[in-house]
């Protein structure tokens, strides 16, 4: 941890208190000088430290993505996954798949303030702006046997879920198989992707990748504003390092016991389908029916004119409100 995080982190350990320079060297062990230009660097990086004179620097919350602020919030275990976080990837997905080839150690967590080429679904493209979302992915080795891939996806989104709620108070609502929307457009995307291991064909590692439109940007295409929205039209009221520590949090909570799908009541009660019409591309098929629940396993089951079918897969890419 270099001279600037182990300040920031001390600073966050004494939210209200000023620290004086000389405190902060003796204990960083390190001199006041360091501290001054470690102080200076931080500002330069967008930090807002406040000084007041003869008493010293105190943090002052802001926007910045830093994983000693993203720490501060997470339970002792999870605050030793490392946290990369980089100014531009070309994408998160990319970036933990790359790290998968070179078998790092995991879990590890990869977050990007911009992507500039972010995608989602069948490649498709992802806008995502600087300061105005939540680019991250998660690198993982399975902890279960991926029989049942829905399972996961859905434990994914009801986690995002549930730390929206737990953050904002705000509830959204969740699209199988793998989306989020807030007030009827699309804020939120989940790609989980898997990497299979060479010699023994096995899955060695997943990759699960979250795209989180956090504030709202005027660079989404046109064609798109009306689909696509954001968690926050006006000034948030939460930063993107509290959400991404609640997303860890809820994350890792279940990721230990999604295959018994307790959490999929919870996933149903805040569906976008489960009662409505709507329409399912699956390859070249389209399938048109009544979604009747979301069954246990995490497949979507549809009432339609040639009876009850179960759907493991596919795109629900119209409903019929």
């Amino acid at each position: 941890m270099s001279t600037q995080e182990k300040l920031l982190t001390l600073l966050l350990e004494h939210p209200t208190e000023y620290l004086s320079g000389e405190r902060l060297g003796q204990e960083l062990g390190v001199s006041r000088t360091a501290i001054w230009k470690a102080i200076q660097a931080l500002k330069a990086a967008g930090y807002q430290l406040e000084t007041k004179a003869h008493q010293g620097y105190r943090y002052q919350s802001a926007d910045i993505l830093s994983a000693p602020v993203i720490r501060q919030d997470l339970a002792p275990e999870l605050a030793q996954i490392p946290l990369n976080i980089f100014p531009q990837l070309p994408s998160t997905n990319q970036t933990a798949k790359k790290a998968a080839a070179d078998n790092v150690a995991t879990p590890q967590i990869f977050i990007a303030d911009q992507q500039t080429a972010g995608y989602g679904r069948y490649g498709r493209n992802f806008v995502s702006p600087e300061q105005k979302g939540i680019y991250m992915s998660l690198l993982l080795k399975p902890a279960h046997p991926l029989t049942d891939v829905g399972l996961l996806t859905t434990a994914v989104a009801t986690a995002v879920f549930r730390a929206i709620k737990a953050t904002t108070g705000i509830v959204v609502d969740i699209k199988w198989v793998n989306d989020l929307y807030y007030q009827d457009k699309k804020i939120c995307g989940i790609l989980s992707e898997a990497i299979t291991d060479f010699e023994s064909q096995q899955i060695s590692h997943l990759v699960i990748g979250i795209g989180l439109n956090f504030a709202t940007t005027p660079l989404i295409p046109a064609e798109l504003q009306n689909k696509v929205g954001a968690l926050f039209q006006s000034q948030p009221s939460i930063t993107r390092n509290q959400l991404i520590s609640a997303i860890i949090t809820q994350f890792f909570d279940l990721y230990q016991t999604y295959p018994d799908g307790a959490f999929l009541n919870e996933y149903r009660a805040h569906s976008l389908l489960i009662g409505r019409k709507v329409t399912l591309q699956q390859g070249q098929q389209t399938i048109t029916g009544t979604v009747k629940t979301i069954n246990d396993t995490g497949e979507l089951v549809l009432i339609t004119t040639a009876g009850e079918q179960v759907f493991g897969s596919g795109e629900v890419t119209k409903v019929h409100f």
